[in-house]
């Protein structure tokens, strides 16, 4: 990998390219931003955890493979659970700003920050060196990551710990140390001299050693203070104490704050030193921590695929998605226990068909959510596998790279909420229609709710044809029955439905593709006590309503059902009269085989 593909490097960061089409509805209905927040939280420093914030899905198909592949060696590289050294990392990229810009000085706190972030350059390094051919997408990482072992030498031999400057930092600060520990062993001398005096002794408060303003001082009872010769240096909050610096001991305390402030003059050119040096390293600092933030993303990604068992999707060409055993990952996190903590109900997946022997597909039934949660975990799994991240299914999954994704899911709709709610779903469809295509991911939910049932009915049918016919990949949810017959009358449309259990009044929440869904809400009422006068009216009310679709749905259902029986028999038929058919060739060949060995044994 180049250094192009870096953030911070001379093109692009890893997770830009050609932008896929997108509106703001549908990355906020999706949750798209939750899923950059789950892999914030994964990375180790403030550079990744920046680049996550940028990530965004991509429509370069070589370059999502290359992303969802060097996740994958990683992930690879690091089993079961290993760490990258990723320790001491920092972004320091406001500090490198500030250094062109002209600053002069860093902090120490700042200049420790940048020798931290040079070891873990030398520990990243030294890390990725020893991977092999076999990580064909990691084994040139260590080249692209610089060292300074004379700027990390300098650094290491001005700085011990605590933040503090070494006295062997420079020749020079080590003779004004010494100086200064000279002057307070004679400072020390002296004012013992005079606590022991005669003269003072009768009016200490006591007969500690202080300093005030960085200047040697004893504490002296305030009513007897003019009694002692020297410099007053303060009180103390009651005011019951005069701090004084004895006369005797002024000369040395001038001094002592001179060679004080000759200390802090030489550790400033020190840090200046040092400011010089890492401003001249800045330029290759920026290339090196755009590598090392790639990484930390990258890392950020093999954790995220670590928690929630993910998988790498194939990409095609085809528009087809095929998700295998497919859990939405917002739904995984909320269950994911913490510790200490049981976890809580385990995610149905779900199996998920588009774009293959039909690329529209009809989800309908009872209204408890599972279809809402089909609708967005197809999309959001799309987003993130066209963002180079590693989603949670099975492999053998393999979704397309989408040019345009459009989703419409919200409540539902009735005919008493506000027009204007109504018209702001229906300007966001005809923005999706507009853009409709055979790169086009289209995710609608309750399509046809929110105004008049027939007149709903007919809107979603037009909606729906016009999709088909411009090739989007097309997934939509619905309470209408005349949507269900579309996929018996119109090729390329299917029905599913997410299965229901009458028993326990509670969806299974496994999507059942080919099956059209009821709203069992009949059933339900009966389950639930209403009396069968009111059910049988009930069942005759919507018979009246929507007897033909009903009937063509059940009538449809009741020939696919025949047609692949019909299907199963013949296979059954066949694969009985190819091992008929085995069997006698298997005889014929041992016959054939007998007469040879029969016919050399015969007398010449």
């Amino acid at each position: 990998m180049s250094r192009a593909h870096y953030h911070g490097g001379l093109r692009r960061p890893p997770d830009r390219g050609p932008r896929l089409r997108l509106n703001q509805h549908a990355l906020d209905v999706l949750e798209y931003e939750s899923v950059r927040e789950l892999l914030l939280e994964r990375a180790a420093s403030g550079l990744g955890a920046g680049l996550a914030r940028q990530i965004e899905p991509l429509t370069d198909r070589e370059r999502i493979e290359h992303l969802l592949a060097e996740t994958g060696e990683l992930k690879r590289l690091l089993e079961p659970r290993r760490s990258l050294p990723m320790g001491g990392l920092h972004d320091l990229t406001p500090l490198m700003d500030r250094l062109e810009a002209g600053e002069e000085i860093l902090t120490i706190e700042e200049i420790l920050h940048v020798g931290e972030t040079l070891a873990a350059c030398r520990s990243i390094k030294g890390y990725f060196s020893e991977v092999d051919e076999s990580y064909p997408h990691l084994s040139s990482l260590d080249r692209d990551i610089a060292t300074y072992p004379e700027l990390e030498g300098r650094l290491r031999k001005t700085f011990g710990d605590g933040a503090s400057i070494l006295n062997q930092a420079t020749p020079e600060l080590n003779a004004i140390r010494k100086q200064i520990r000279l002057l307070r062993t004679r400072i020390q001398g002296k004012l013992q001299s005079v606590l022991r005096s005669g003269g003072v002794s009768p009016y200490l408060e006591d007969t500690g050693i202080r300093e005030r303003g960085g200047r040697p001082v004893i504490a002296i009872k305030a009513g007897h203070a003019s009694r002692v010769a020297g410099r007053r240096r303060g009180k103390s909050d009651s005011g019951s104490t005069v701090f004084l610096e004895p006369e005797g001991v002024c000369e040395f305390g001038d001094e002592l704050e001179a060679a004080r402030n000759h200390e802090k003059e030489e550790m400033a050119h020190i840090l200046r030193q040092l400011t010089r040096l890492i401003a001249d390293s800045v330029e290759s600092l920026r290339r090196t921590l755009a590598v090392l933030a790639h990484i930390d993303l990258t890392f950020a990604k093999v954790r995220l695929s670590r928690d929630f068992e993910m998988e790498p999707p194939a990409l095609n060409s085809e528009g087809v998605v095929r998700l295998e055993r497919a859990r939405h990952p917002l739904l995984l996190a909320l269950h994911q226990p913490r510790p200490g903590e049981t976890a809580g109900a385990p995610v149905v997946p779900i199996d998920v068909r588009l774009g293959d022997d039909f690329h529209t597909l009809v989800i309908t039934g009872p209204n408890t959510g599972g279809k809402t949660i089909t609708l967005k975990t197809i999309g959001l799994l799309c987003l993130m596998a066209q963002s180079g991240l590693h989603i949670p299914v099975e492999r053998g999954s393999t979704v397309p790279v989408f040019e345009h994704i459009a989703a419409d899911i919200g409540d539902e709709q009735s005919i008493e909420q506000s027009l204007s709610t109504f018209s702001s779903h229906l300007r966001n469809i005809a923005a999706m229609l507009a853009r409709a295509g055979r790169n086009s991911l289209i995710l609608l939910d309750e399509l046809g709710g929110g105004t008049d049932p027939a007149e709903g009915a007919a809107l979603a049918s037009a909606i729906l044809h016009f999709l088909h016919a411009r090739g989007a990949r097309t997934a939509v949810t619905t309470h209408i029955s005349q949507l269900k017959t579309l996929a018996y009358t119109l090729p390329g449309v299917e029905n599913a439905s997410i299965a229901f259990d009458v028993e326990t009044l509670e969806p299974t929440h496994e999507l059942l593709t080919g099956t059209p869904g009821n709203s069992n809400a009949l059933v339900i009422a009966r389950r639930l006590g209403l009396p069968e006068e009111v059910i049988t009216h009930a069942l005759g009310q919507a018979r009246d309503q929507n007897g033909n679709a009903i009937d063509l749905v059940d009538q449809l259902q009741e020939a696919r059902k025949a047609a692949a029986a019909d299907r199963e028999q013949a296979r059954a038929s066949r694969e009985s009269a190819q091992r008929l058919e085995d069997e006698w060739r298997r005889k014929l060949e041992k016959l054939e085989d007998i007469e040879v060995i029969t016919g050399e044994e015969e007398p010449r």
